[in-house]
């Protein structure tokens, strides 16, 4: 069984960066998105939680991300039943030899089944830009387009070192509050 070093010991504190300190954590998040191919979606509903591996696109505004999914499956009904969903992308595959320099983002969201043929066409066409081998499934009939309104990110690096970023407001009231 491999050993990992010892997690480093902070006090933790949510940070909730503003003015350059949200701006670089912006770029943190871009980053991250553009270097992880894949993230887990979680969802919920009928007395379950989900996890599913996605692929999946963002705004460069960071407000949005889309990814499809065949309609026959159990996300979808999840989605279907609960549009309140969590989706974690990680860079652990890059950081194997050092739990301290993991980094982690959790995004909460709101997702919603696109009907509309123009926001599939314009929605499928960010995703298929960062996957373009994916075109077939996306634009497949049994396959759903479904695009998610970021609420806020949770960035976890150095093992518990937590920044909250909103990228409507770039400040949350939970930060306000605190």
């Amino acid at each position: 069984m491999k050993q990992y070093e010892e997690p480093l010991f902070i006090d933790v504190r949510k940070n909730c960066p503003e003015g350059e300190d949200a701006r670089i954590l912006e770029d943190v998040i871009r980053r991250l998105f553009e270097d992880q191919p894949f993230a887990v979606l979680a969802t919920q509903g009928k007395g379950i939680t989900n996890a599913s591996l996605i692929s999946f696109a963002n705004t460069h505004d960071l407000k949005h991300i889309v990814f499809a999914t065949p309609i026959n499956t159990g996300k979808f009904d999840l989605i279907t039943g609960d549009e309140n969903v969590a989706i974690l992308v990680d860079d652990r595959s890059q950081q194997q030899d050092s739990i301290n320099q993991i980094s982690a983002l959790t995004i909460t969201g709101k997702a919603r089944i696109l009907h509309d043929e123009n926001e599939i066409i314009s929605w499928a066409g960010l995703l298929m830009k960062k996957y373009p081998n994916l075109t077939a499934f996306v634009k497949a009939p049994t396959t759903a387009v479904i695009l998610v309104e970021v609420v806020r990110f949770l960035y976890v690096s150095k093992f518990q070192e937590v920044s909250e970023y909103n990228p409507s407001t770039t400040f949350t009231a939970d930060c306000a509050e605190k």
